[in-house]
């Protein structure tokens, strides 16, 4: 009787995975379509409904139903480019959900970094397939992308009645973009899967909360820091690119400039990070303190040079007090 009731059991068990995987599946379908209309911002869910499945059924039944929800697309978009379409997101998914399934110290940290990885190889898998089995070049198509707004942005400025010398900078500006794009690309995309990862497991918590289940989240935004081994890598591809500037140039210019971007845009973070703390330890309401940031990103490439020396200030005295040595004081 009692072997009898365990197999019934399992028998719904299975009925439950199969029909919660192919809901899924089916969402999963319906978001990669979303994404194709909105792009980037249906690019942070995309990874959604795969990280519910992995978290409750396990990653075989996560990537069983990532390939059904490809084949689902294969007649919108074609065979293989449905499935290769659901592919560029589904790793992150199944991998984010993988973490917060297993547990332990530091979940929200290892599913940001692990989906970040899984997210570069990705992407630059996604890439390739696209420019050498497809047949199209996405790095052209971004180029053009800038391009043609930029120059739409220097006619728009001429009709306005703009002084010459400001629309002869925009249209310069616009020839130089295929080359600067080109160049800071590698940066950019390091940053925005990063930025991608990090959106797809926030997401995914609010959501896993709606259902019951209180996975962890991540420490206050104003206590973050740059530990030494982040700053490291920043620098790292700068000095690196500054040694091979003899032997190899063109390789070494674009190491150096990506270094140089990402230290910017990471150390400006901080730097901003460190004028919020700052606003609030003085109670200045919430409005002062976004109407102060504002004002910095105003300022244009002096609040930018303001924000990066604030937070190369932070890292190495610690304004915020949030470091190792703060703890370790009384």
């Amino acid at each position: 009787m009692a072997r009898a009731q365990g197999g019934a059991v399992a028998v719904r068990e299975r009925t439950a995975s199969l029909t919660e995987g192919a809901l899924l599946a089916a969402l999963t379908a319906l978001v990669a379509l979303l994404v194709a209309v909105f792009g980037s911002v249906g690019l942070v869910a995309a990874p959604l409904p795969l990280f519910v499945l992995t978290y409750r059924r396990g990653v075989r039944t996560g990537a069983l139903a990532a390939l059904v929800a490809g084949l689902v697309l294969t007649p919108l978009f074609g065979f293989p480019q449905g499935v290769l379409f659901v592919a560029a997101f589904a790793p992150v998914g199944v991998v984010q959900g993988l973490v917060a399934r297993r547990g332990g110290e530091g979940i929200a940290s290892r599913a940001v970094l692990l989906g970040g990885l899984v997210g570069l190889l990705v992407t630059v898998v996604s890439l390739a397939v696209t420019r050498y089995v497809v047949g199209l070049d996405p790095l052209q198509a971004v180029v053009d992308a800038q391009v043609k707004g930029a120059e739409a942005a220097a006619d728009l400025s001429r009709r306005l009645g703009a002084p010459p010398q400001q629309v002869q900078q925009m249209e310069q500006l616009a020839q130089q973009l295929p080359g600067l794009v080109r160049t800071i690309l590698p940066a950019a995309v390091v940053l925005g899967v990063v930025a991608w990862a990090y959106g797809s497991y926030t997401l995914a918590r609010h959501v896993m909360r709606r259902l019951g289940t209180e996975l962890p989240g991540f420490a206050p935004i104003l206590t973050w820091r740059l530990p030494p081994a982040g700053a490291f890598l920043l620098v790292a591809p700068v000095l690196l690119g500054v040694a091979l500037q003899g032997p190899a140039p063109e390789v070494g210019r674009v190491l150096a400039a990506n270094g140089f971007l990402a230290s910017v845009l990471v150390f400006a973070f901080f730097g901003l990070l460190t004028l919020l703390h700052y606003l609030q330890s003085r109670d200045v309401p919430r409005p002062g303190r976004v109407l102060a940031a504002m004002a910095v990103f105003l300022l244009g490439d002096l609040g930018t040079f303001a924000l990066v020396a604030l937070g190369l200030v932070d890292f190495w005295l610690d304004l915020r007090k949030v470091g190792p040595r703060a703890e370790r004081c009384p």
